[in-house]
């Protein structure tokens, strides 16, 4: 029977009336039985038995953090108000307690003034200026916002049951920014925005993440001007934070 053969022949066969011709198309060796409708065969794929022992998953995890600056008055930020949220979607490689990953991001930086002072941009040149409300004006917050689009490449080391380390670089393309006022005036709610405010479009940053099981902290190191030094001073930002 079909369920017994050590060899399975795949003929062609053609031919009109009383004419029969038979080819033999390929001949294949069987390891075993036939039935499921499967040929196997006498030959191993290299390296698959290696390639099988690296997982490889794609994990999106959250960051939320406080963004602090070396920046000097009058453009001074106030950290608790300074707030980071991103969003990494990476694919990553592990090989025994190694991993690295890579993969898209999404950041938004938010950059908000101490006291009681507004920025906002000229609509003439472009230039970014900073003083006081209007008269009457009850000051809510004036806020620098940046969106990013971000590629890490990071490496990570599984220590033990959990508790570990990531580093690596974040390449960040700046693709939106602007300038947000808050504030009450006659009673009433408002709100000034002001779009395209000048941030450089490439920058880099130096991440390192602390695992401790169910939950990361992080911190961020961005030595290059996120905005353009043209129109703003220069400060450097550095960003502590959770990781879930």
């Amino acid at each position: 029977s079909a369920q017994n053969l050590d060899t399975l022949i795949v003929v062609k066969t053609t031919g009109v009336s009383d004419t029969t011709q038979t080819t033999v198309l390929a001949r294949v060796d069987t390891l075993g039985p036939v039935s499921d409708g499967r040929v196997h065969l006498d030959f191993d794929i290299p390296f698959y038995k290696k390639i099988k022992r690296y997982a490889h998953d794609l994990v999106g995890s959250f960051y939320v953090g406080s963004n602090i600056t070396d920046s000097k008055a009058p453009f001074d930020f106030s950290p608790q108000n300074s707030m980071e949220f991103a969003f990494y979607m990476l694919d990553s490689k592990t090989f025994g307690r190694n991993t690295f990953s890579w993969g898209p991001g999404f950041t938004w930086r938010n950059f908000a003034l101490t006291g009681s002072n507004l920025m906002w941009k000229d609509d003439t040149d472009g230039s970014i200026g900073i003083g006081g409300y209007l008269d009457g004006a009850t000051p809510k917050v004036s806020k620098l916002r940046v969106f990013s689009i971000n590629i890490p490449m990071l490496y990570s080391c599984d220590i033990s049951n959990g508790f570990g380390f990531t580093v690596g670089p974040v390449v960040s393309f700046n693709a939106g920014s602007s300038i947000v006022n808050k504030y009450i005036m006659n009673g009433e709610k408002m709100k000034d925005k002001y779009k395209n405010v000048h941030c450089n479009i490439v920058t880099v940053d130096a991440m390192v993440q602390l695992h401790l099981k169910h939950f990361s902290l992080y911190a961020k190191y961005s030595p290059m001007n996120l905005m353009d030094k043209n129109y703003w001073p220069e400060f450097q930002t550095w960003t502590v934070g959770i990781t879930l």
